[in-house]
């Protein structure tokens, strides 16, 4: 599999961000072979004709669609390229959080690192306008870039990013909150991280320094479901990721994600899933899809 690096010196200086329109793309960015990148990624469709699976879901693309990607995520896109109209927003996590002096930022945003929820959102044509001024005032920026232009780059990707993340969280029903309650997005943090090796509760608790009750309020509170539940979803959507683009047979992954016995794996993943791991990797290598 493929991963396309961020090109740091594009413009002829060190810029993590990058943004332009469909005419800008490579012909690599919409490819139907299985593919990832190291970067953060909105797209924002003004005119699109397809479906894209990214990770395990199948995303329908039609106008005003926009699409969050976090880096390492794969994805194969289904296009019809003629019926393409669209912008894309690169950038890689120190560009805002080194910034900010906040290592969090990115996992403080609902449609980075969501296991769950759509990786999409649909707007209206006023709000798409607004972005689109704002995307071009980046663009603008970009190619007459100043020795002030970096701080005015940030500002305006801070702004698309917190407007989009409160669509997000009203259209999916979730806390839009991103300053207080930082004991949820470290969590959620080291769980993206630690997830495949280390799956007890009492462990993230001391992590943080708290008690298993204080986390599980944070949690519910930010997220809407318990300390629990959000372990399960992780560790659910890591063995759907190896069922669905790695050869590795039951044994192996359950070895790799840390499951003492191959039947222990199973077990779970049926009560997530109502399938067992055999029927839902068939299922997909029949043509299902996404599951």
């Amino acid at each position: 599999m493929r991963t396309f690096k961020f090109l740091k010196n594009k413009y002829g200086v060190e810029l993590l961000i990058d943004i332009g329109t469909y005419k800008d793309i490579t012909n690599y960015f919409f490819e139907s072979e299985l593919h990832d990148t190291d970067f953060y990624e909105l797209i924002f469709f003004a005119k699109g004709n397809g479906y894209l699976e990214l990770d395990q879901q199948r995303i329908e693309i039609s106008d005003n669609t926009i699409i969050f990607i976090s880096p390492f995520q794969k994805r194969k896109w289904f296009l019809n390229k003629e019926d393409v109209d669209s912008y894309f927003l690169f950038f890689q996590d120190s560009f805002l959080s080194n910034f900010f002096s906040d290592k969090l930022f990115s996992f403080r945003l609902q449609f980075f690192y969501n296991k769950t929820k759509p990786l999409f959102i649909k707007v209206n044509d006023g709000l798409f306008i607004q972005l689109q001024n704002t995307i071009q005032e980046l663009i603008n920026e970009i190619k007459a870039f100043k020795s002030d232009s970096e701080h005015l780059i940030r500002a305006l990707l801070y702004f698309i990013l917190i407007k989009l993340n409160r669509v997000y969280a009203e259209q999916y029903l979730l806390s839009s909150e991103t300053q207080n309650n930082g004991i949820a997005f470290m969590f959620k943090e080291l769980l993206q991280h630690e997830v495949t090796k280390i799956r007890n509760i009492d462990y993230y608790a001391q992590r943080l320094g708290i008690s298993r009750i204080t986390l599980n309020k944070c949690i519910k509170k930010q997220f809407g479901i318990t300390v629990s539940e959000m372990v399960n979803e992780f560790i659910l959507f890591e063995i759907k990721s190896q069922l669905l683009y790695t050869k590795l047979n039951i044994n192996e992954i359950s070895y790799q994600l840390q499951f003492s016995e191959a039947n222990h794996l199973t077990r779970f993943f049926k009560t997530q899933t109502g399938v067992s791991p055999k029927e839902f990797r068939n299922a997909y290598q029949n043509g299902s899809s996404v599951i």
